[in-house]
């Protein structure tokens, strides 16, 4: 009891911490508690240890599933972006991206070089990540007369950390109207908690440094690039920029990004934030709201089988009505019979002497037993009110002779005994095919209305339990539409959203081919809506769509295509 008291006001102590990166080794471990308290509280302290394992097979089984393809296709606020004019916009991303997948993979001097940077480019550099505290470079690109800010995706295990840190924490975006920090509007929602520290820290460090180069460049753009965690950490880290007058006009391009932030804010950063996914990565819809949800469902499936099961098995049984008919009334002559040998038996006890009493109680009750398992084992049950008088006969007879010799062995009162059983034995053993099926119906019926007026409460019991089955499988259902109407909870990808999607036959045709073709695959572009990415989804290569170079391959795919298409029709 008071462990779980003092469990339970550190977890409070802990949610109530700022989302701040740590700055001494104290806050370290308050930052590693945080994220174990998070992830249990999001697995093990909700579901069962199988819940996730059953939801991905439901899932994986699913055949009715639809593709990002498919639903695009389908969705009437999908766009389909294929103007050549695009192709601008297009060459620009490919760029960011080819420099964002060099600062992650290269080392820091073939990444200058690679990219066409020099030592003297570099403004700010951050090389090694710690928990909540991703590396980053602040490079002066005179070409393109940019302030480019790379924010580096997960590679180690202290990244991977800051992406444990998943609950939503409050944040809010003030807007700076007309150029005047006294006017302000607020965009107020939740953020991802270690991407939302991770920013703050980035904020602190480079604040200083674009500011001394925005005085020395006046004309230069801020812009703020990143993959996957770095992608949601650049989106979040622009939201605190633009706050600041200076940096008013600083936009971001994210490849991939982690889902970081509610409804409404990303829906704010359309305008200066865009995003670009890959296939079927499932990264932008990953999130601790979006797993509940998808579990939550499992388990509606998992109930939807198990009562489509006990349907089945009902039916199958209402077929054989001669069977249950017979097998019922046999159960009730069973228990009337013993029921009558065993008062019988009680009434010679009671006549015994004391002495010869206790002999009798000391008998085995296997006999009995034997007569229940003869009785049960037998699919027919005929005169039961013969039974009954056999019994009443015999235990007549019994009652005569123990009267009239009260001195008499037990051994003589074992054989009267076994006599009852197996006279009891005989009359149960007999076959039905005296008695026609009707008669079975019409004793079932006087059965089932004796039943019915010895426990008046067994049927109001069983539709109580019908009506609990389906208020669990309702409430189950409400939950589930209950966090999805509740956007704080759900986090998304950021600002808007430009989806590169492979065609339906590419898809078929992938399936059976091997992972090389994938040049000669068709692609798309598609403006989609955000909500499309509230729901987690499974597919075969969600982990390799997430890849940097798959991302370079499809983008180069997508700029091939639109040159045909540009040069096909004389552009």
């Amino acid at each position: 009891m008071i462990t779980s008291i003092v469990v339970r006001k550190a977890a409070g102590k802990l949610e109530k911490r700022p989302a701040e990166a740590p700055k001494t080794l104290m806050d370290t471990v308050l930052t590693l508690a945080e994220a174990i308290r998070f992830g249990y509280a999001e697995t093990l302290g909700k579901w069962h240890l199988l819940d996730l394992p059953r939801a991905i097979l439901y899932s994986v089984m699913d055949k009715g599933k639809k593709t990002v393809a498919v639903e695009c296709a389908e969705r009437s606020d999908c766009v389909q972006l294929k103007d050549p004019e695009l192709l601008k916009e297009l060459y620009e991303l490919k760029k960011c991206l080819t420099q964002t997948m060099l600062f992650s993979k290269k080392r820091f001097r073939a990444f200058l070089f690679a990219a066409g940077f020099v030592k003297e480019d570099v403004l700010l550099r951050k090389r090694r990540a710690r928990i909540l505290k991703p590396a980053f470079t602040v490079i002066l690109n005179k070409e393109s007369k940019c302030l480019l800010v790379f924010i580096r995706g997960t590679r180690s295990i202290k990244d991977t950390l800051t992406d444990a840190i998943g609950a939503p924490v409050s944040f809010s975006h003030f807007i700076c109207s007309d150029g005047e920090l006294k006017k302000r509007d607020t965009v107020s929602g939740h953020g991802h908690r270690g991407m939302v520290a991770a920013a703050r820290w980035i904020k602190k460090h480079c604040t200083t440094i674009l500011l001394d180069a925005l005085r020395q460049y006046p004309d230069f753009q801020i812009k703020i690039v990143g993959h996957s965690l770095g992608g949601g950490t650049a989106a979040l880290l622009t939201f605190m920029l633009r706050e600041t007058k200076q940096f008013a006009s600083c936009t971001c391009v994210t490849f991939g990004p982690a889902a970081c932030m509610s409804f409404e804010l990303a829906e704010f950063g359309k305008p200066f934030i865009t995003s670009i996914i890959n296939g079927y990565d499932i990264v932008p819809t990953l999130s601790g709201s979006s797993v509940h949800d998808f579990v939550a469902e499992g388990k509606i499936k998992r109930k939807k089988i198990l009562n489509a099961a006990r349907s089945s098995i009902t039916a199958i049984g209402s077929r054989l009505p001669f069977a249950s008919t017979a097998k019922a009334i046999a159960d009730h002559a069973v228990t009337r019979g013993t029921q009558v040998v065993m008062k019988n038996k009680q009434k010679t006890r009671s006549l015994l002497p004391w002495s010869r009493r206790e002999k009798t109680e000391a008998l085995p009750s296997s006999k009995s037993d034997n007569l229940a398992e003869a009785c049960g084992s037998s699919e027919t049950s005929c005169g039961v009110v013969e039974e009954i008088k056999i019994s009443d006969s015999t235990s007549d007879e019994y009652d005569e002779s123990k009267s009239s010799s009260e001195e008499s062995d037990n051994d003589d009162d074992i054989d009267e005994e076994e006599q009852i059983i197996s006279a009891a034995q005989n009359v149960t053993t007999h076959t039905a095919c005296d008695i026609s099926e009707n008669d079975l119906l019409n004793e079932l019926k006087e059965l089932e209305l004796e039943a019915q007026d010895d426990n008046p409460k067994i049927n109001a019991q069983e539709k109580e339990g019908a009506k609990t089955k389906d208020i669990t499988e309702e409430e189950i259902n409400d939950q589930v539409v209950d966090t999805k109407d509740k956007l704080d909870t759900h986090l998304y990808p950021p600002g808007r959203i430009m989806h590169i999607i492979p065609s339906p036959s590419s898809e078929n045709n992938s399936n059976s081919s091997n992972h090389n073709s994938s040049e000669e695959k068709e692609v798309y572009l598609y403006e989609t809506p955000r909500q499309l990415y509230g729901k987690l989804r499974l597919s075969r290569g969600m982990i390799i769509d997430h890849l940097t170079r798959n991302y370079l391959k499809v983008l180069q795919q997508l700029i091939n295509q639109l040159e045909k298409e540009k040069s096909h029709y004389g552009g």
